[in-house]
């Protein structure tokens, strides 16, 4: 398989995919190293393919009839799994976090996730590499583009934010 297919190929697993696929994974399955993977990535992506990278793996959006909303919030670290839930068991899906940078202007971090097992994930990879929220930058006050099949999915969500005193209104 030349690289051609081999990125046709990519494409096509991301597709079939419900969730998303590490450059290892990938890298296992076209039995070529992660930085192959990764170089046939940003091919993919000048080439126009929407690929996103999650700290999941990769995955491909797929245009789909869903609502999409930015909610803004505000919390400290401890809350952060508690709002992430509250999202996710409401129905909506969190695709990102945004926060402001006086200099850098909107910094976005791609989550993807999309049930309670992904926000565990998310979390203990969060603790595992000791690492800061983007909204530690700017005194917990972020936002997250998150999608669902309704608007009702969305407002449950902010209602049950709203009583936790994250959602900022």
């Amino acid at each position: 398989m030349n690289a051609e297919e081999r990125r046709e190929k990519i494409v096509e697993v991301l597709k079939s995919s419900k969730k998303p696929i590490s450059g290892s994974e990938l890298a296992k399955m076209f039995n070529v190293t992660r930085q192959i993977i990764v170089q046939d990535i940003a091919i993919l992506r000048a080439a126009g393919k929407e690929i996103l990278a999650t700290s999941q793996g990769y995955a491909i959006m797929e245009p789909l009839d869903l609502v999409t909303k930015k909610v803004a919030c505000r919390h400290g670290r401890k809350e952060t799994r508690d709002e992430l839930m509250i999202f996710v068991e409401s129905g909506c899906r969190v695709l990102d976090v945004i926060v402001e940078h006086p200099i850098y202007g909107e910094i976005h971090g791609m989550l993807m996730l999309n049930n309670s097992r992904d926000v565990e994930e998310f979390i203990k990879k969060m603790s595992e590499n000791n690492a800061s929220l983007l909204s530690e930058l700017t005194q917990g006050v972020h936002l997250h583009t998150v999608q669902a099949i309704n608007e009702d999915s969305i407002k449950k969500a902010c209602e049950a934010l709203k009583k936790r005193g994250i959602l900022l209104s």
